[in-house]
């Protein structure tokens, strides 16, 4: 259980929290799931990362990329590029009173996800939200990197739970790449990233 700092997270964590009560495992008899073994899941001592990555080892992160972008580790945004005039990239907390509305109309949004939906609902520590306003084309692609730090081993696995809500208003233009790695050094652990956008 995580402390909620906004209403729209403590609304999203009441509904997932809900949902994740008559929401069983997926199996191999449900089409998304026909080809992904969960095994490894179901069979782990799942173990939820609370708290913010420590700041000294954000630093060794470095996201190769030519674009605009995110860095998200361990469900938390650690840092972001500067964009163009407009569009916003941020936490959710730090959204501009005039469009918070708006935007949180989508965080506890789409009712009726999976199992892990409702899961990243419970254990998301913030929303990252991109905002793109009426008309606006963005020119780069934003990229999405998200990494994890902490990981476990043997049958203990650390779970992240980022959330990043898009909002592209009429006439707007934006397009995501996602890439998902684990830091240097923790190759040999096992870590889950369950990320919702």
């Amino acid at each position: 259980s995580l402390p909620s700092p906004s209403s729209p997270l403590q609304k999203l964590r009441e509904t997932s929290s809900e949902s994740i009560l008559s929401t069983p495992w997926p199996s191999r008899r449900d089409e998304p799931f026909r080809f992904t073994d969960l095994s490894i899941l179901r069979n782990s001592q799942i173990i939820p990362i609370s708290h913010p990555p420590n700041p000294s080892r954000i630093s060794a992160i470095n996201l190769h990329t030519q674009f605009p972008h995110l860095t998200i580790v361990d469900g938390h945004l650690v840092q972001s590029s500067e964009f163009q005039k407009g569009v916003y990239v941020g936490s959710l907390s730090g959204l501009a009173p005039d469009i918070t509305e708006r935007v949180s109309e989508f965080v506890g949004g789409f009712d009726g996800g999976d199992l892990f939906w409702s899961i990243n609902g419970i254990g998301a520590p913030d929303v990252t939200v991109v905002y793109v306003p009426e008309g606006c084309r963005v020119e780069s692609p934003i990229h999405l990197g998200y990494f994890a730090m902490e990981g476990g081993s043997g049958e203990r696995m650390k779970v992240s739970n980022p959330r990043v809500v898009v909002v592209v208003e009429k006439g707007g233009e934006v397009d995501i790449i996602e890439e998902f790695s684990a830091i240097e050094g923790n190759d040999d652990q096992c870590y889950w990233t369950n990320s919702a956008l």
